[in-house]
């Protein structure tokens, strides 16, 4: 078969979950099927991110694309233009002409079009006449909702609250346009199934390289260190840490004090760093080359 596998990135570096878990399905892919993979390229890749994309697929195309970077003086301008847009701002920021005309080109020629992740699906036709998955690497609504429960600012609150709605209102939307939806979990299949409506979800969970994770044997464990690892720059994990480190570390170290606390994971928010200046027992790396040393030497 052909396939059309459309994707807001390029993946080398491979340092961001979505992007291994694509990666490593589109390796075993090709093996069997021809592979076009359509991407916004924003200059953020790896120096040799497209030459490396021949581990994955047969043709690339990428279509320039720039984003806003997060809390600069453009991204909160961009946040107050889409006050006035139907659309959340996480999918919003996506769309390309240039794309949607790439797309109507590739479409025809392919036996099926795979839409990794919810965000390229904005710069899909509204009727698909070509076999078409959905490769949903999470209920994205369930993330905004979970944003809008923790903000303490009343604004706040709000804004995330509307963009849960937007949110909540385009997820649905895409998962009845496609003609079949990957899952990520059972849990994430049956709200696909009961909230959305979709009708053919399946559930494929993410599998581990257990070559590449294969203890070395040189490390020392320390029993008494626990291990995330994690893209510290996606909200969730950021939340989870702060959630962590706040609730359930201190009962732990009530039990056993020496227990410490070490956070793997690239571009830390403010929040995540300031728990290590506060609390010896909190390591936070930021972005390293290799997170195995740091697995092998977690009890946890």
């Amino acid at each position: 078969m052909h396939l059309l596998w459309l994707k807001t990135d390029l993946l080398h570096p491979l340092d961001k979950g979505g992007k291994i878990r694509s990666y490593h399905m589109l390796r075993e892919l090709k093996k069997l099927h021809h592979v076009t993979y359509l991407a916004l390229d924003d200059g953020t890749a790896a120096p040799d991110a497209a030459e490396r994309a021949d581990e994955y697929c047969h043709e690339l195309i990428c279509v320039p694309h720039r984003t806003s970077a997060k809390f600069s003086s453009a991204f909160f301008a961009d946040l107050a233009k889409n006050v006035w847009s139907p659309l959340p701002y996480a999918v919003h920021k996506y769309r390309s002409l240039e794309f949607s005309r790439r797309v109507e080109r590739e479409y025809l020629k392919a036996d099926v079009v795979v839409c990794d992740f919810l965000f390229p699906s904005v710069n899909l036709p509204a009727r698909l006449s070509r076999p078409s998955v959905l490769f949903q690497h999470n209920v994205e609504a369930l993330i905004w909702h979970r944003h809008a429960d923790i903000q303490t600012n009343r604004l706040a609150r709000l804004y995330f609250r509307e963009q849960w709605r937007r949110m909540q209102t385009f997820e649905r939307a895409a998962c009845q346009k496609f003609d079949a939806i990957v899952a990520v979990s059972a849990q994430d299949r049956i709200v696909m199934e009961q909230e959305y409506g979709a009708s053919l979800v399946r559930d494929i969970p993410t599998g581990v390289d257990t070559n590449y994770f294969c203890p070395s044997r040189s490390v020392q464990p320390d029993p008494y260190n626990l291990v995330f690892s994690g893209s510290m720059d996606w909200l969730p994990n950021d939340d989870a840490m702060k959630y962590f480190s706040r609730a359930i570390l201190p009962r732990i170290r009530a039990s056993l004090p020496g227990v410490t606390l070490t956070i793997v994971g690239r571009n830390p928010l403010p929040g995540i760093e300031a728990l290590s200046r506060e609390h010896p027992f909190i390591r936070v790396t930021g972005r390293v080359e290799d997170v195995r040393s740091y697995i092998e030497r977690g009890a946890v």
